[in-house]
């Protein structure tokens, strides 16, 4: 069975075409996992409510510094949701990460104290996972800095990948720290059918290895292929589970 857009008459962000939807198989229920990490929360219950929509379990990475972050995170633990602090990090090009970001240049200190803070501005948090920091999670220093105060508060990780050059994943696993990547970004060309690409190469990549990661953002045309795909990919056999359900330890074996 083929995973196909249904969508026409979109305008083209970007001169090339994107590659034609490639065929998703079916699974045995209960072999293939996949979880969907969504970033940028903070600015809208709205978001919040529209993502509940989908029900399926998500996982909901919220910036601590937004103007309705506490309204997000309380809309968000009434409903139980997996909750991430989605922490703002050094990019490459000045790029503002937004209030309250970690840079290169802060101490040791400033690093942890900066990372307590952004934890205290998104109480119920489980995790945390970055935002941006193509600079930062790059650098080992920084981020022991950081990894050590997600390990005192017995939080895990989950390393968005901005970069082939970040150590997040690996020095949480030399530290011990339950840890998950990123394997697929949605949303990066926000044309649908460039959507719905990144979709069926998420649900190929977890039937090869048994279950993968996406990131993905509360845009309108990600809900819409959100909305369309997750059915046809439950269908399929493949569950949708939160994050937590995949992270690997030092052992590299899931929970």
């Amino acid at each position: 069975m083929v995973i196909v857009a249904a969508y026409a008459g979109y305008r083209s962000l970007r001169r090339a075409a994107p590659p034609p939807v490639p065929e998703v198989l079916a699974v045995r229920p209960g072999s293939t996992r996949v979880a969907l990490v969504i970033d940028d929360l903070g600015r809208s219950v709205g978001d919040v409510e529209t993502l509940g929509d989908l029900r399926v379990p998500l996982t909901y990475a919220v910036l601590p510094f937004e103007e309705r972050t506490s309204e997000v995170v309380a809309e968000l633990r009434r409903r139980g949701a997996e909750i991430l602090l989605h922490l703002p990090m050094q990019g490459q090009d000045g790029t503002n990460p937004g209030s309250g970001a970690l840079t290169t240049a802060m101490s040791d200190e400033e690093l942890a104290a900066a990372t307590r803070a952004a934890l205290v501005a998104v109480p119920g948090a489980t995790g945390v996972n970055n935002h941006m920091g193509s600079v930062l999670s790059a650098d080992d220093r920084s981020m022991r800095a950081v990894l050590g105060v997600v390990s005192a508060q017995h939080l895990f990780f989950v390393d968005s990948r901005t970069s082939a050059q970040s150590a997040i994943y690996r020095l949480a696993a030399a530290l011990e720290i339950p840890a998950a990547e990123r394997h697929v970004f949605l949303d990066d060309d926000l044309r649908p059918a460039a959507i719905c690409f990144q979709f069926a190469r998420l649900l190929n990549l977890a039937r090869e290895r048994g279950s993968a990661v996406a990131i993905g953002h509360p845009h309108p045309a990600t809900l819409a292929v959100l909305r369309e795909q997750i059915p046809r990919a439950r269908a399929l056999g493949y569950e949708l589970v939160p994050v937590s359900h995949l992270l690997h330890r030092r052992s590299g074996l899931s929970p």
